[in-house]
């Protein structure tokens, strides 16, 4: 898994990371983010976190992002599982659902036709699902020679 930071407009660093394999939600946010930090920039352990947080990654089954509008209501449109690769897709993905909005594309059509697959026992092992699916993209990098 990757971490990401920025410096923001404010002058102040923005950084994150994803569990590495077991998908769980560490009890105390800004420890466990010092922590990956302080080895990406040991020169900030003095530097105060101000605010951390987190949550369970949306993670759809071919990695692909879900875009449509939602049943009955045509106007109402969503985006939802780049399933941690959201900083870069999210720029062309916003471009085809403004397309959407302004009346379609072919782009639109063809990414809101992407039905999501349905995940079998989701609601109750997710954090397992979540964890095999990682292991399995990490492996799957591994032995195409993309790490």
């Amino acid at each position: 898994m990757i971490d990401y930071y920025r410096v923001t407009n404010e002058n102040r660093v923005l950084f994150g990371s994803a569990t590495k394999v077991l998908e769980y939600i560490p009890n105390d946010l800004k420890a466990w983010n010092r922590g990956l930090m302080l080895k990406v920039f040991p020169y900030l352990k003095d530097v105060k976190i101000d605010l951390a947080w987190g949550g369970p990654m949306e993670c759809t089954a071919n990695l692909f992002p879900q875009i449509g509008t939602l049943p009955g209501h045509p106007n109402a449109f969503f985006v939802q599982g780049y399933s941690g690769f959201g900083v870069t897709p999210s720029h062309v993905v916003s471009q085809v659902v403004a397309q959407g909005m302004l009346g379609g594309s072919r782009h639109w059509d063809v990414m809101s036709s992407i039905k999501p697959a349905k995940v079998v026992g989701k609601e109750n092992w997710r954090n397992v699902i979540c964890t095999l699916g990682k292991i399995s993209h990490q492996l799957a990098g591994y032995t195409n020679g993309r790490r």
